[in-house]
């Protein structure tokens, strides 16, 4: 039950978007716009506020740049994978295999093993991968997209210019100062929290919404999609090896750290990249892989909850 809780919903959520597709209740238009709306406006927020009000310390420090190292290795290494998967959504594979879908599913599923009190342990791994994400791996799933080759050049002032990655920068030299801290302890700290509600409250579901219009069910996506997964999943069980001999030495062992890393990088790629997306075919595979993808998290999940409890 504390699996369908997690997951229905956003099963739900997809399912709500394919039908929009099927009955035509949503044009493609529409979806667009809302992606203009998500990536502008309701991620930024979002993402500025997590990063403004997480706790910063030395451990903070090193995990991050633990993960930030493992993301570049792995986003590297699925150039390395792409003769693996032959056709058209080869040049995606490197954003298929590497950066995690935190919010939506690591993150609940960790809370319900080991408790809402240590959301903290997994929301420090995401910092590396806001960072990562919206700036290298977003900026060249722009140039992909666009059949352009990688510019570095064009890579770092296209970062400069993207909302959610202004408001990563943003958000941690907050977190940094605990100015939002301040403001959340202050008479205004209600003001502040009511309109930070209302501009995010809606982005999951539209992301999902986004997510389901997209995934298509049909024999033609189904062998690429299955050969992603399979590739995802054999690359993420090195990194996370990797990772845990990595935190064990320079940070500690810690049996809770322990499992928001299997957690976390147990998840699929960012349901993000979906409002990125403007290529219908390749939407839909991103869709459809991650969609599928998630069902790895679950069988994941129960594993860690057999051994724990």
């Amino acid at each position: 039950m504390n699996v369908l809780e997690i997951v229905l919903p956003v099963l739900v959520m997809i399912v709500v978007g394919m039908l929009c597709r099927k009955w035509k209740i949503l044009t493609r238009d529409g979806i667009n716009n809302m992606k203009v709306l998500v990536t502008n406006v309701m991620l930024p927020v979002a993402i500025f506020h997590a990063l403004a009000t997480a706790e910063y310390n030395k451990e903070t420090g090193i995990l991050i740049l633990i993960m930030f190292v493992m993301l570049v290795v792995s986003f590297g290494l699925g150039f390395l994978l792409k003769p693996f998967l032959k056709g058209t959504y080869q040049k995606y594979l490197p954003f298929m295999v590497s950066v995690y879908e935190g919010g939506l599913m690591a993150y609940p599923l960790y809370t319900s093993l080991c408790g809402s009190e240590n959301l903290s342990r997994i929301a420090v791994l995401d910092i590396a991968g806001l960072l990562f994400g919206f700036s290298v791996y977003m900026g060249m799933l722009g140039q992909v997209e666009n059949g352009e080759k990688i510019d570095v050049k064009k890579l770092f002032f296209s970062a400069l210019k993207t909302p959610a990655f202004i408001a990563s920068i943003l958000g941690i030299i907050a977190g940094l100062s605990k100015v939002i801290l301040a403001v959340l302890d202050s008479p205004f700290g209600g003001v502040y929290q009511s309109v930070e509600n209302i501009l995010t409250t809606s982005v999951t579901a539209i992301i999902l919404l986004v997510v389901g219009y997209s995934m298509e069910l049909n024999a033609k996506l189904l062998k690429p999609c299955i050969a992603t997964i399979i590739l995802r999943v054999l690359l993420q069980t090195v990194m996370i090896a990797g990772v845990l001999v990595a935190v064990h030495y320079l940070v500690g062992d810690d049996r809770l750290v322990n499992l928001a890393i299997i957690s976390y990088m147990s998840a699929p790629a960012t349901f993000s990249m979906q409002t990125f997306m403007k290529d219908e075919e390749g939407s839909a595979y991103v869709s459809t892989t991650n969609s599928m993808y998630c069902l790895v998290s679950i069988l994941v999940y129960i594993i860690m909850a057999v051994t724990i409890y």
